[in-house]
């Protein structure tokens, strides 16, 4: 059995520069052991075993993963094997209920749905490694494959949902226009009819889940501006299936910063006063009285506060104040520990929390973290040179960075495929603060949460968050900073 995290934890903010873990490292370690609880129900201790032989991945080492729920869609490893020298593996997996896994084989994503106590013999695609270019970027992303199954049994499940998954795409493809364009209600109907008459006779759980949120994706497709129809059809009242792929990718679909969408309608507006207060209880009231069940109420609002953290609709001190307040809140462990894990996810970019570490290459080849910078403050951006406001961002930089350079440091991380790129909008512009390649720096974008660009943080001598996000140059970050640094100065003095 794996071991078992408790999900009530505490973090000591009073670190200091000489402890052997930073902060950022304590945290993600953290989020890891909150994972484990997340799937204390998934992983307890049943076994399903999982074999094969792949000769071409002859002593390469595997990893299944699963997701691990609708709102941050963690990757949580279930187990991993190397491949032996004659190419056989086998590997047991800690599952109690129908789940799907994943596993990332170079240009291929391998899947496949798996049940509890239940044996696989399969095969992986032929290998092929990823290209330099693929390699670099942070927007490859490999093809799905459907690991084989080497025994031929006519009722595995993986056969249904690839049936059903195949038919689906099918019935997108044909009718796209009428569906994505023309909105048309009454082809998705009968598209559903059509399915749903077709895969009447399978009755097992996992399928009719997965069914039922295709189906809901469809039905959101052409009802955009109506989406609580959708919902109250599919969600509100309906049992939670946070482990079920199409139910997390529904979830996501349709509840993409739900929360702030509502409050600005003027029906809604109260919402805002809600969330800034941190007032978690009465944001729950309000989806109650949509009609939605106490669990699903929380789940929305979950999702509407993580991403409203990152949006500018919301003070941040308030999402984290009802974030706080669902920890004691919520009605079960899982959602518990969702908020658990959201909270350790937005605080590790919390201001007076230290900065995740940066450890990369400039245009010089040289090294940089920011231990180069210790002393002064840091303007820190992340921006990609094919994004015309990443480029015009960056042109409001160089005023700002020649009239504050004595106290403040500009270091710019470029995230294009190719950093040669970035290089040359620096040659062509003649900026002359420091341009770093974050080109492979997958974990860096997702400390930073810089998967959007431009993104901006300021940080502070002792390398503390200060900022964030910060202003943007052309939004007012000048006269924030020269603000802060009177205040700064004056707290210092005294």
């Amino acid at each position: 059995m794996l071991p078992y995290f408790s999900p009530r934890v505490s973090i000591n903010r009073n670190f200091t520069r000489n402890n052997s873990i930073s902060l950022a490292l304590l945290m993600r370690t953290y989020l890891v052991a909150l994972l484990f609880c997340l799937f204390v129900q998934v992983v307890n201790g049943q076994q399903t075993l999982i074999s094969g032989t792949a000769a071409d991945y002859s002593a390469k080492e595997i990893v299944f993963y699963t997701y691990s729920d609708p709102i941050l869609h963690t990757k949580f490893e279930l187990g991993k094997t190397i491949i032996s020298r004659d190419g056989s593996f086998s590997v047991a997996l800690p599952i109690n209920q129908t789940i799907e896994i994943y596993s990332d084989l170079e240009k291929f994503c391998g899947t496949m749905v798996v049940e509890p106590n239940s044996t696989y013999q399969i095969t992986l695609p032929p290998f092929s490694p990823k290209t330099i270019p693929e390699s670099r970027s942070i927007f490859f992303k490999p093809t799905l494959y459907w690991f084989g199954l080497t025994k031929n049994d006519p009722l595995d499940l993986n056969l249904a949902v690839r049936s059903f998954l195949s038919d689906l795409n099918i019935e997108k493809a044909k009718f796209a226009n009428q569906i994505y364009l023309q909105k048309s209600k009454a082809v998705v109907g009968e598209i559903i009819e059509r399915l749903t008459i077709k895969y009447s006779t399978d009755k097992r759980p996992y399928f009719k889940t997965l069914m039922t949120y295709s189906f809901s994706e469809l039905e959101y497709a052409v009802n955009p501006r109506d989406e609580e129809l959708v919902i109250q059809k599919y969600f509100a009242s309906k049992p939670l299936a946070l482990n079920h792929p199409m139910y997390q990718q529904a979830f996501r679909t349709i509840f993409n910063d739900n929360l702030r969408r509502k409050s600005q309608e003027i029906k809604n507006k109260r919402l805002v006063a809600l969330t800034n207060s941190g007032n978690y209880l009465e944001l729950t009231a309000f989806f109650k009285a949509l009609g939605y069940s106490a669990d699903f109420s929380e789940l929305a609002v979950l999702k509407g506060l993580y991403d409203g953290y990152y949006t500018d609709g919301f003070k941040k001190s308030g999402i984290s104040n009802c974030i706080s307040a669902a920890l004691n809140k919520v009605t079960s462990p899982d959602l518990s520990l969702i908020a658990q894990n959201i909270k350790l996810k937005i605080e590790q970019l919390v201001i007076g929390n230290q900065a995740p570490d940066i450890n990369l290459l400039n245009s010089r080849k040289e090294t940089v973290t920011l231990n180069k910078f210790n002393g002064k403050f840091v303007y820190l951006n992340f921006f990609k040179s094919t994004s015309s406001d990443c480029k015009a961002e960056l042109d409001s930089i160089v005023s700002i960075e020649k009239r504050l350079r004595q106290i403040l440091v500009v270091v710019s991380v470029c995230l294009d495929d190719d950093f040669d790129d970035g290089i040359k909008l620096w040659k062509s512009k003649g900026y002359s603060w420091e341009l770093l390649n974050g080109s492979k720096q997958k974990q860096l974008i997702i400390d930073y949460n810089a998967s959007l660009t431009p993104a901006f943080y300021l940080i502070d001598t002792n390398q503390k968050i200060q900022l964030s996000q910060a202003p943007s140059p052309s939004h007012g970050f000048e006269p924030t900073f020269v603000q802060l640094i009177r205040n700064y100065k004056r707290r210092s003095s005294n």
